[in-house]
C-alpha cells in the first residue's frame, strides 16, 4: 500500500508540473525593462575647488565610466549603485589657461546599451579677457579705482538677499576658497540672485573703491544691465573655515567663511539684532552681525558653541561675521567651551528684585507684554547654556511668555496658550551636558496652570531636538494638575519629579532637550483648552542622578541612621536657586515603607534626599500670608544598651530664601535655630529628660554631641522643636548615632 500511494503522489505531481510549464510558455511573465535617467545632461563648474552633484535615477544595477584627456581633476562620490542615488563630484581650482571638461557614462551593468551621458566642464581661473577678484581688489588698494580695461570678472553669489543680513543693495561675491577672493558688488536695484550662482560683471568703467559707511571693498558697475547670470550650474557655498587672526586680517572680507564660536554669557539674553558679542575658545571676541529686519533678526541668540558661518564684514570699523540664513548658526547647540551642566544641575526662575522680569540667575530676553514670542527665552547666567523657550499657539493678548515675580516665592515665567495640543505646544529645556549621564536621572520642576488652561500633561526627551523618547507610563499623563486648582494669589503652585531611564546616549558635549506637552485637551476647570490658558513655569528646573547612598557605619556604634533609604525631595543645600521649591520635601513618614522607617516613628516628618526633614509648612496650596507651621517629631527605637551613653547627629534649620522683603511671608525671617533632643525611656542630659540644642544654621549641617546619663535597655530619643506662637521651626537632621 506504501509504494503503491507512493507511485500515485509523483504521478499526481508531474501532471501539475506539467501543467505549470504550459501555463508558463502560453503567458510569459513580463519583467520591467532595465532604464536609466539623469537629472540634468550637463555641468559646467566655475574655475575654483567646489563639490557639485547630479541624481542618477534608475531600476537596475548601474555603474559609471569616466573619460577625457585627464580625469584626475574630478572625484566621484560613487561609480556604482543600484537604483536612485545622488554622486557628488569633487573638483579643484582650476589654474590652468583653458576650460577642461569630461564626460561621464552611467551604463546599466547587465545592458551597457541602456545608458545617458552627462557633459562636466569646468571654467578656467585665467581665462583672457577676465580679471580675478584677487587682482580687482589690488587695483583698488591705494584708493577708489575705475577699469578702463575692456575685461570682465567672475564670482559666486554668497549672501543671501531673500533673508535680508547683508548690506543694502550689496551682494557679496567671491571667487576662490583663498585670500582676498571676496568682494561685495553694490548696484543700484536689488539683484534677486541666489546663493551659488555665478554672475559674469562687464568691468568696463566700474569704480572699486572701499565704501566709507559699510566699511568694505565694493564693486559697482557701470549699471545694473552689466550683471548677468553665467552659464555655470548654481553650486553650494561651502563655508570657509578661517581663525580669528584671519578675520580680523581683512583678507577673507566679503567671503563666506566659519569658525567655531559662542556668544558670550553677558548676551545670552539677547536676540541676534542685538549685535551680540561671541567669542572663541581662546576668548578671541568679535560681533555677530544681524539686521533686525533679516529673517532671523528677531531670534533668540543660540545658547551652545559651534560653528557660526557667514559673510566676513566690517561694523563701526571692527570685523563681524554676518549670517547668510539660519542655517549658519544652527550648530551653535553643543555644550559651551565654559561649561555644559554638570550633575545635579539647578536652572533657577529666582529673581533678584521684587521686579517683574529682574532675574537672579537667568537671563530673560523677552519684553513681558503679550504677543510674539519669537527669541523669547531664559538662559542661565552660569554659562552652562542651559535655558527655556516656548512653542506656544495664537497670538495677540492670548500669546505671551513672560517673566514674573511672585511674593509667594514661586517666582515663574507664565506662558500662553495651549490650544493646539500634544507636541504642538510645549515648554522646551536645553541643557548642553558637561558629563555623561549613564544612568537613571531624575527632573524636578514647578508647572501650575490656570483654569482654561491643560491638567493633563507628559514629558519626553531627546539628544537631537528631532527623535523624541517618552518615559514610563507612556500611556498616560506624567503629572496631572488637580481638577479646579487654578494658580494665582499665591497658592496652587505645583512641584512636580519625574525619573527617567533613558533609552539612548547622553553624553558629554552632547545636549539633553526635555519637553513638557499637553497630554490632552482637558483643562483645570474640568472644560476645555481655550485662548488664554496659562501655565505658570515657576521656581525651578532641577536634572540630578536618582540618588542613591551607601553611608558607612562608624565603628563601635551601638545605633547608627544615615537616613541612606531616603531619596525624595530636593536637597534644601541648593539655597534660593530652588525658589519656593526649597520646601519640597518627599513623602511623610506614614507612608514610608519599613525600610526607609527603618524603626523610626514620628510626626510631620519628610523625606530629604539623605536626610530627614523635622517640621512641615504646606506652600503649594496655601498662600504666603497664611502658611500654618506643623511642629515635627522623631521618636528612635530603643538603642538596647545602658549606662552612660554618647549621642551624636548632624542638624541643619530652614530658612525660606525665596521671597523678597514685601512679600508678605509669614515665614520671611526664618524658622528657628534651636531643637529640642528628649529622652524616653529612662536616662537624662546634663540631668535633664529634655534638652535645647542651639546654634544650627541655614547653609550647612553642624555636628552636635550629647551625653546620656543613666540609659536604660529602653532608652530611645525624640527629637522636635518647641516654637512659640508665630514661629516656624522645620529643620533637617542626618547620621544619627549613639556609641557607649
Amino acid at each position: 500500500m506504501k509504494n503503491i500511494l507512493s507511485n500515485s503522489f509523483f504521478r499526481t505531481a508531474a501532471a501539475f508540473a506539467l501543467l505549470l510549464s504550459a501555463g508558463a510558455c502560453k503567458d510569459d511573465v513580463a519583467l520591467p525593462m532595465q532604464s536609466i535617467t539623469l537629472d540634468t545632461h550637463a555641468i559646467l563648474a566655475p574655475s575654483f575647488g567646489t563639490t557639485l552633484s547630479f541624481e542618477v535615477r534608475a531600476n537596475c544595477d548601474w555603474q559609471i565610466s569616466v573619460t577625457g584627456d585627464d580625469t584626475s581633476w574630478a572625484e566621484l562620490s560613487r561609480s556604482e549603485a543600484t537604483g536612485t542615488a545622488t554622486v557628488a563630484v569633487v573638483i579643484g581650482e582650476n589654474t590652468t589657461s583653458a576650460s577642461r571638461s569630461l564626460t561621464l557614462r552611467v551604463a546599466a551593468r547587465r545592458n551597457a546599451a541602456v545608458a545617458e551621458e552627462l557633459s562636466f566642464v569646468q571654467a578656467s581661473s585665467t581665462a583672457e579677457g577676465y580679471l580675478s577678484v584677487s587682482d580687482l581688489r589690488a587695483l583698488a588698494a591705494d584708493g577708489d579705482y575705475t577699469v578702463t580695461q575692456e575685461v570682465k570678472l567672475r564670482g559666486i553669489v554668497v549672501s543671501s538677499v531673500q533673508d535680508n543680513n547683508y548690506y543694502d543693495g550689496c551682494i557679496a561675491l567671491q571667487s576662490d576658497l583663498k585670500p582676498r577672493c571676496g568682494i561685495t558688488l553694490r548696484t543700484d536695484e536689488t539683484l534677486y540672485r541666489n546663493p551659488g550662482e555665478e554672475l559674469e560683471i562687464d568691468l568696463k568703467g566700474a569704480v572699486v573703491g572701499v565704501n566709507s559707511e559699510t566699511g568694505v571693498m565694493e564693486l559697482k558697475p557701470v549699471s545694473d544691465d552689466r550683471v548677468v547670470r553665467s552659464e555655470t550650474t548654481q553650486v553650494t557655498p561651502e563655508a570657509l573655515p578661517v581663525t580669528y587672526a584671519q578675520l580680523v586680517s581683512g583678507d577673507y572680507e566679503s567671503m563666506y567663511v566659519s569658525l567655531d564660536v559662542q556668544v558670550v554669557v553677558s548676551d545670552l539674553n539677547k536676540v541676534l539684532s542685538d549685535n551680540v558679542t561671541v567669542q572663541t575658545a581662546d576668548d578671541e571676541r568679535f560681533m555677530l552681525y544681524a539686521r533686525q529686519n533679516s529673517a532671523f533678526g528677531i531670534d533668540a541668540v543660540p545658547v551652545g558653541s559651534g560653528r557660526l558661518c557667514g559673510i566676513a564684514g566690517v561694523y563701526d570699523g571692527n570685523s563681524v561675521v554676518m549670517p547668510c540664513t539660519a542655517a549658519d548658526f544652527a550648530a551653535m547647540n553643543s555644550p559651551r567651551f565654559d561649561g555644559g551642566i554638570t550633575l545635579p544641575y539647578v536652572l533657577s526662575i529666582m529673581t533678584r528684585t521684587a521686579t517683574n522680569g529682574d532675574g537672579k540667575y537667568i537671563y530673560y530676553s523677552g519684553s513681558n507684554s503679550t504677543g510674539s514670542i519669537d527669541g523669547v527665552s531664559a538662559t542661565a547666567m552660569d554659562g552652562t547654556g542651559a535655558n527655556i523657550t516656548a512653542k506656544l499657539s495664537s497670538s495677540g493678548g492670548n500669546l505671551g511668555f513672560r517673566y514674573w515675580n511672585e511674593n509667594s516665592g514661586h517666582h515663574n515665567l507664565p506662558m500662553k496658550s495651549w490650544t493646539s495640543g500634544k507636541d504642538k505646544d510645549y515648554a522646551l529645556f536645553t541643557f548642553p551636558l558637561n558629563e555623561t549621564i549613564d544612568g537613571p536621572f531624575r527632573f524636578s520642576f514647578g508647572w501650575s496652570a490656570s483654569g482654561t488652561a491643560p491638567a493633563n500633561w507628559m514629558l519626553s526627551y531627546s539628544n537631537d531636538n528631532a527623535v523624541w523618547y517618552t518615559p514610563a507610563p507612556a500611556d498616560d499623563p506624567h503629572f496631572v494638575i488637580p481638577q479646579g486648582k487654578t494658580v494665582g494669589s499665591g497658592k496652587n503652585f505645583f512641584y512636580w519629579t519625574i525619573d527617567i531611564t533613558p533609552q539612548i546616549p547622553l553624553e558629554r558635549r552632547g545636549t539633553l532637550y526635555i519637553r513638557v506637552t499637553p497630554f490632552n485637551q482637558v483643562t483645570v476647570n474640568a472644560g476645555t483648552v481655550a485662548n488664554g490658558g496659562e501655565i505658570r513655569l515657576h521656581s525651578c528646573a532641577v536634572v540630578e542622578k536618582v540618588p542613591a547612598f551607601n553611608t558607612e557605619r562608624p565603628a563601635g556604634a551601638l545605633y547608627f541612621e544615615p537616613f541612606d533609604n531616603l531619596t525624595t525631595g530636593l536637597d534644601y543645600r541648593h539655597g534660593d536657586k530652588l525658589a519656593a521649591m526649597l520646601n519640597f520635601c518627599g513623602s511623610d513618614i506614614s507612608v514610608w515603607d519599613a525600610a526607609a522607617k527603618n524603626g523610626l516613628s514620628g510626626t510631620h516628618v519628610r523625606q530629604r534626599p539623605g536626610y530627614a526633614q523635622i517640621g512641615f509648612v504646606e506652600t503649594q496650596t496655601v498662600a504666603q500670608g497664611s502658611y500654618t507651621n506643623s511642629v515635627g517629631s522623631l521618636l528612635t527605637p530603643a538603642f538596647g544598651a545602658s549606662g552612660t551613653l554618647t549621642l551624636s547627629f548632624e542638624a541643619m534649620a530652614y530658612k525660606n530664601t525665596s521671597v523678597h522683603a514685601n512679600s508678605g511671608a509669614k515665614d520671611l525671617n526664618g524658622d528657628l535655630k534651636s531643637v529640642v533632643v528628649e529622652v524616653i525611656g529612662g536616662g537624662t542630659i546634663d540631668g535633664a529628660a529634655k534638652k535645647v540644642v542651639s546654634g544650627l544654621t541655614y547653609t550647612e549641617f553642624n555636628r552636635f554631641t550629647l551625653t546620656i546619663d543613666g540609659a536604660t535597655a529602653s532608652t530611645a530619643v525624640r527629637f522636635t522643636s518647641e516654637p512659640a506662637s508665630g514661629e516656624f521651626s522645620r529643620w533637617f537632621i542626618d547620621n544619627i548615632c549613639v556609641t557607649k
